[in-house]
């Protein structure tokens, strides 16, 4: 019997995976697939918002660790989205 609030590892383990098949560093995919789990985001969005936010903080000159952590962190609401440098207004 699972009790409330109980992650079923196997949904976790799938996310995670296909999180890890787009892309999506180890560090980054843990946390994209817990909240998925718990909160239910939409995952296409998800990966698509976390790749945007990584990429912003990399033209911003952080290193990859420190970019893939805030991008968590923005996904989550506990940073600010970084602002799109004009290398990605062009594209729109």
């Amino acid at each position: 019997m699972r009790k409330a609030g109980e992650v079923n590892p196997e949904i976790f383990q799938t996310i995670w995976k296909h999180l890890k098949t787009d892309g999506v560093p180890d560090q980054a995919a843990n946390q994209m697939a817990a909240e998925m789990v718990t909160h239910g985001e939409d995952f296409e969005s998800s990966v698509e918002r976390y790749q945007q936010y990584e990429d912003n903080y990399k033209s911003k000159r952080f290193n990859e660790h420190a970019a893939q952590a805030m991008a968590v962190e923005a996904l989550e609401g506990r940073e600010e989205p970084p602002s799109e440098s004009t290398r990605f207004a062009q594209l729109k």
